[in-house]
């Protein structure tokens, strides 16, 4: 099944799989089920998106591996299909090159976030880190929060020990605003950017598609 007539299926019930984000070869698109089950083997595969014994460090991260792994990502990223508000919506983009799917990058808003805030999250999988794309997927995620949906303010969150994911950040512009313990004690390094700060270092040529959809769902969030 062609995942492009997926993806126009899913638009038509959840406006947010109707975006796309492109930038030289690098395309950010609502994950249809075919995307997802590659992704679930990456994430299922010892090793395949975090160095082993350091599950910890990807907030969130199951501890378990092989199947188990795969039906709780497969799971979690299934409840990310429901209908946006302006109070909360999420929007899953899969990481995709040459067709293949890299990697996973969610843009939200939840109940309890301020008017106009954003959250960043993202992975990739571990064969493809180390190259850029990291920082590319955040500044594509923030052109189309600050360009195309009016966002204020993004923010996330890491490890204190995910020195990777933090150096991304910094690189996109956030600033740490404050730590906190999570689950299992570790210390989580929050952070945030403004457009100020990201237009500086914006990337050129990003092209967004189907953001007016969402826009008319969540506006004003």
């Amino acid at each position: 099944m062609d995942p492009g007539l997926l993806r126009d299926d899913l638009a038509a019930l959840y406006p947010q799989f109707g975006v796309r984000v492109a930038h030289a070869g690098l395309v950010l698109a609502g994950p249809t089920d075919v995307e997802l089950l590659e992704l679930a083997a990456i994430v299922g595969e010892p090793g395949g998106v975090v160095e082993p014994g350091r599950e910890h460090e990807l907030l969130g991260w199951p501890e378990e591996t092989g199947d188990a792994a795969a039906r709780r990502f497969l799971e979690y990223t299934w409840g990310l299909r429901e209908a946006p508000t302006a109070p909360r919506w999420r929007a899953p983009l899969a990481v995709l090159e040459g067709g293949r799917a890299l990697g996973l990058v969610i843009l939200a808003h939840e109940h309890d976030d301020p008017a106009g805030t954003v959250r960043t999250s993202s992975w990739l999988a571990r064969a493809e880190q180390g190259r850029g794309l990291g920082r590319r997927v955040r500044l594509m995620l923030l052109e189309l929060a600050f360009a195309h949906l009016g966002a204020v303010r993004a923010v996330t969150a890491a490890a204190e020990g995910n020195a990777a994911s933090r150096r991304v950040s910094e690189r996109c512009g956030y600033r740490e605003t404050h730590r906190g313990t999570g689950v299992h004690g570790v210390v989580e390094v929050h952070s945030a950017v403004t457009p100020g700060v990201w237009r500086r270092r914006r990337l050129h040529d990003v092209v967004v598609d189907g953001a007016g959809p969402l826009l008319e769902a969540i506006r004003p969030f």
